[in-house]
């Protein structure tokens, strides 16, 4: 038997709380569409329409009372709770509804409006006839006189006068918290919590998800008390969430306690009440600090907001479905928000103000987006009404709240689309003013438009969704000193979200205290920019009124290219000189400065350099702690008055290259260049500096190019370093080198880079390995031999060789290629424009495939071009053998091994047979096929987008594999895999959910297709179908090799390799 793996383990876990990762969508069942055309809508409308649902982003719809009832207080005076309203259609159709709404992985919540019936309910028509003091008649609560309780508040002041109602067929007074048409069940009877936890399974048994528990601090009633949040409520909830956990698990309880923070908490329990409890304080104080452009409110009333049990969440909302509740405010700040936002006495009902979110922002687009930015940040899981995002209107005039219930506006078209009946028929008339009126507000037409309301919504849904940070983080503000702006942050686990908010009518500033994420690098998560990294002094941002940032606080983002470190850190350390470079070394010391030497250089190796090359992109290891960085090897390079040191640094059982430069104060410019990679600061006497990465030294840099031209050698301590031009050297160089500008340094994974003057591009590889480097080797024979005009040509390279062993590469010279960035970031930006763009699902990537049919041919043009016959036994192409698909084959059954070990997962585990016999069903071509030299880790981040063409760069190959292991010939269709395998990471980036799945699936169509034509002829092999199989393991062998990095490195990553394998098995099962 196969245990449960850490992943799935976590993904049963986050089955149980889907409610805290949740965003409901809120809607009366009438309201939506209407399906039979009789004027009101119906469960088979809001079935038809559970796709617009699911296509907005939201996991869980919300329904309000569909039961049988009179209707006087909108469905929540229930007549019947084992049946749903004619009006709505069968409980078959229900039924149906739930089926539709999990198939598309939603939740339905429906209504428990247990605290009370209609009076027409058959238990209140059985109890007013049944005697006093039997069972039926203690149903409901009863006096012989109306003033017991007194203590009790009126919640509708403006419609009762009373909470005690006479019956004159049971001659007694009745107990009702709301309407006079809606008595009180009795609690204290237990055949009414019977009949209640009996309703409450039959709405289980159908597949509903949960329940919001209406009114329920009113449950108990007891004389000397305010008959709210009483005790024994609490012990009616236990009995009913006892029921929940043993028969329906990841089910939902909602409390509706519009009360104060403090007095919402004991619903929780201990974890053993209610999941969630709606956050009403919460609601008026977003728009009291738009109001008032001053954060105080809301970081006044979460100051106050107690700590609830793990498993437990806030339900936020921007209004009460029907109204903007003003009941948890001070009588001072009601009246304030009456005259903000109900001005016109019409719009104001009891104590609320019942208009839709867009006519209380007035239509500010701004503003409406900056309070759906503040619902979807704050903790808890977000609550939106239909319509809200389209902007919907209402229509104050009409009775009760009926003013925002109005009928859903699907198009311009009679009834808003909403209906084909005649429109007197109609439950309630659209709204049809200029403004918002259906003709100008609709679904249709906001779906064409790509910067709609509805598809900005759907886009920060999207981008929701990309951060658990936001339903299951803690909160913590900032406090900045303008109060205008509104910064806190949302922490999960390593995730950390900063959410920053102008609540002003004008642009403003702010200045952030971010130390502690100091590194980190901002990525604004709605466009994927990446700003500055944080650093020591106070962040600076600037937003525009109304404006809002959502920034991941990353810690595996690259700073933007053109940003420049020009402050060197306090907290570098200090080393102490006393004749410069030679300081380090005992050797080059007079006799009375020997023990200072040993002791510097003890603290360069023990103590800077470690500590220097932890946080460098390019260490290997990163997640381990480096002791020591001996220097293996080194040189001190003078050239004329400049010197620098070059350093071979052994780091565990890894060589590495790492040059330094030295700059001192009297020198500003020098300063801040080496600013953004300074080693340490440096004192010499009086004189003080830093010392950094000499890459980042603009005259290190002309200085190498200059000495790879002269064809220079360098003696070091133990070995010598080769300067060597190509043949194309002259050419590429061009002009004087002088009149180059050195560009800021560009930190990648293995290797730092330069631009000079848009020429040369000098790239110093860090990790070093022995051996023939692949990339000069290939870059020569493409430019030299196969004459490939799409990659990068070589200038020059530095090689370091000591006691005769092979080679090193410490640095490459090429030809510098104007470009718009690699493939990798070109396809992310069409993505993310194409998600927020797209008009319609059918919409295609015309001009994207056109440019993927140009990376295919390339790709094939390069696999021509390296199988051009030269002589060259390193290049010379050699035919296929039943050898070589053997042992490919053992090669991927042993990485298939070492994964399954590793990755533990059920889901794999039980295709293990399947994955084996996948490998081996491939053979070897029938027609023949050529293996030759191939670029060994291609993918799109490896091709350069120029001018609507490719350049290919980067042959150095996976950097886990030895040199000489990128140097075998293989067969081309390898690189192919890798392609077909970004495409898949790709989408996966773009959408955090396997969405795009067509975006793929044609784009490897286009790219194959260009490819295959692309080789025709060239005999690398006859056809694609002959080769399939051996393409197939060549990408079973890419995923597996994906899935274990994730595995180590990335774990939140792991599911896209998981489902690509998953997939691969199960496409051919």
């Amino acid at each position: 038997m196969t245990s449960a793996s850490p992943l799935e383990m976590s993904a049963l876990a986050d089955q149980a709380l889907w409610y805290k990762d949740a965003v409901i969508y809120q809607l009366h069942v009438k309201a939506f569409f209407d399906a039979n055309n009789d004027g009101i809508g119906d469960f088979k409308g809001l079935t038809s329409k559970l796709d617009y649902i699911q296509e907005l982003g939201v996991n869980a719809i919300w329904l309000l009372p569909f039961y049988p009832s009179p209707l006087k207080d909108d469905g929540y005076d229930v007549s019947d709770y084992h049946d749903v309203h004619p009006h709505y259609g069968t409980l078959e159709e229900f039924k149906q509804l739930v089926q539709e709404a999990q198939r598309r992985n939603l939740k339905v919540i429906t209504e428990l409006v247990v605290n009370h019936t209609s009076d027409q309910h058959p238990w209140f028509q059985a109890a007013r006839e049944a005697p006093p003091g039997s069972a039926k008649r203690d149903y409901y609560v009863w006096s012989d006189t109306d003033d017991r309780y007194k203590g009790t508040r009126i919640i509708f002041t403006d419609t009762e006068k009373s909470n005690w109602t006479w019956d004159p067929v049971a001659k007694q007074y009745f107990w009702h918290r709301f309407f006079s048409h809606q008595p009180d069940l009795n609690f204290d009877n237990p055949h009414v919590r019977k009949a209640v936890i009996k309703a409450m399974r039959f709405w289980l048994d159908i597949g509903v998800d949960g329940f919001r528990l209406d009114a329920i601090p009113y449950l108990i009633e007891r004389e000397g008390t305010s008959n709210e949040n009483l005790p024994e409520t609490h012990e009616v909830l236990k009995e009913i969430r006892a029921v929940i956990d043993q028969g329906y698990p990841n089910k939902l309880l909602l409390a509706e306690a519009n009360m104060w923070p403090e007095d919402v908490r004991p619903y929780f329990g201990e974890g053993d009440e209610c999941h969630m409890a709606f956050h009403f304080p919460l609601m008026p104080r977003m728009y009291m600090a738009i109001a008032q452009e001053d954060r105080h409110p809301l970081v006044e009333i979460m100051g106050q907001t107690p700590d609830i049990p793990d498993l437990c969440q806030w339900a936020i909302f921007l209004r009460n479905h029907d109204e903007l509740t003003l009941e948890m405010v001070t009588n001072r700040e009601r009246d304030y928000m009456y005259r903000m936002y109900a001005a016109d006495r019409q719009a104001r009902i009891n104590l609320g103000i019942r208009r839709r979110l867009a006519p209380l922002m007035e239509n500010d687009p701004e503003r409406i987006k900056l309070m759906n930015s503040l619902l979807l940040s704050m903790p808890g899981s977000p609550i939106l009404y239909y319509g809200d995002e389209l902007g919907m209107g209402d229509n104050i005039y009409l009775g009760d709240r009926n003013g925002v219930r109005t009928p859903m506006q699907w198009s311009p078209d009679r009834n808003a689309g909403f209906s084909r009946a005649d429109p007197q028929r109609l439950y309630l008339a659209p709204i049809m003013d200029p403004v918002y009126g259906f003709e100008a507000v609709n679904v249709e037409a906001q779906s064409r438009d790509p910067g709609s309301l509805l598809n900005w919504t759907k886009r920060l849904l999207a981008t929701r969704r990309q951060s658990k940070a936001f339903g299951r983080g803690r909160l913590s503000f900032l406090k900045p000193g303008n109060r205008k702006v509104l910064a806190y942050l949302r922490e999960y686990g390593d995730d950390a979200v900063l959410c920053v908010a102008n609540l002003a009518r004008s642009a403003q500033p702010v200045e952030l205290d971010l130390k502690r994420f100091r590194g980190r690098v901002p990525v604004e998560m709605l466009g994927q920019t990446s700003f500055p990294p944080v650093g020591d002094l106070p962040y600076l941002l600037t937003l525009p009124a109304h404006a809002f940032y959502w920034f991941r606080l990353a810690t595996d983002a690259q700073a933007p290219s053109w940003h420049t470190q020009m402050i060197v850190s306090d907290e570098r350390p200090l080393l102490v000189l006393f004749d410069g470079w030679l300081s380090f070394f005992r050797e080059k010391a007079v006799p009375w400065r020997m023990v200072m030497a040993e002791k510097l250089r003890a603290q360069l190796e023990n103590e800077v350099l470690p500590r220097y090359i932890e946080g460098q992109r390019w260490y290997a290891a990163k997640d381990e702690r480096v002791e020591s960085a001996r220097l293996q090897d080194y040189a001190v390079w003078q050239a004329g008055a400049l010197s620098w040191l070059l350093q071979i640094l052994q780091v565990r059982d890894q060589s590495y290259f790492l040059p330094m430069a030295l700059a001192w104060e009297d020198d500003e410019e020098q300063v801040r260049a080496l600013a953004q990679s300074t080693v340490a600061r440096v004192r010499q006497q009086a004189n003080v500096g830093v010392m950094g990465d000499a890459m980042a030294d603009e005259g290190f840099c002309r200085n190498v190019v200059r000495a790879i031209g002269e064809g220079r050698r360098l003696q070091t301590q133990h070995g010598l370093i080769h300067f060597t031009p190509t043949a194309a050297f002259g050419g590429i160089l061009g002009g004087e080198l002088a009149a180059l500008a050195v560009g800021p340094l560009q930190a990648q994974s293995t290797n730092t880079s330069v631009v000079l003057g848009e020429r040369l591009f000098l790239k110093g590889y860090r990790r070093l390995r022995a051996g023939v480097n692949p990339e000069l080797e290939l870059g020569r024979f493409l430019t030299e031999v196969a004459r490939f005009p799409n990659c990068v040509p070589v200038a020059g390279v530095v090689e370091y060789s000591a006691g005769g062993g092979e080679p090193v590469t410490l640095a490459l010279l090429q030809a510098y290629v104007a470009n718009q960035g690699d493939g990798w970031s070109y396809t992310l930006d069409y993505l993310q424009r194409f998600l927020e763009t797209q008009k319609a699902p059918e919409d295609n990537h015309g001009a994207y495939l056109v440019l993927m049919q140009t990376l295919g041919t390339r790709t094939g043009e390069l696999h021509r071009a390296l199988a051009t016959p030269s002589g060259d036994p390193a290049f010379e192409p050699e035919p296929i053998q039943a050898e070589d698909v053997r042992a490919w084959r053992a090669r991927v059954r042993e990485e298939a091994e070492q994964t399954l070990a590793l990755v533990r997962s059920t889901q794999l585990a039980r295709r293990r047979e399947r994955l084996f016999a996948l490998i081996d069903a491939c053979r070897a071509p029938q027609a023949g096929a050529l293996k030759i030299r191939h670029h060994g880790d291609y993918h799109l981040g490896q091709v350069l987008v120029a001018n609507n063409d490719f350049y290919i760069i980067d042959f150095e190959g996976e950097p886990s594999r030895s040199l000489a292991e990128s140097r075998r010939k293989h067969s081309p269709l390898r690189d192919v895999a890798g392609m077909l395998r970004s495409f898949s990471y790709a989408r996966w980036s773009a959408t955090r959910t396997g969405a795009l799945d067509d975006w793929e699936a044609q784009t490897r169509r286009a790219f194959l297709a260009a490819y295959v034509a692309a080789v025709q002829g060239s005999g690398l092999f006859e056809s694609m179908e002959d080769v399939a199989g051996l393409l197939r393991l060549f990408e079973l062998e890419k995923v597996l090799y994906e899935l274990r990095y994730e595995v180590n490195n990335r774990p939140d990553w792991v599911q896209v390799p998981l489902s690509g394998v998953l997939g691969m098995l199960e496409a051919k099962e």
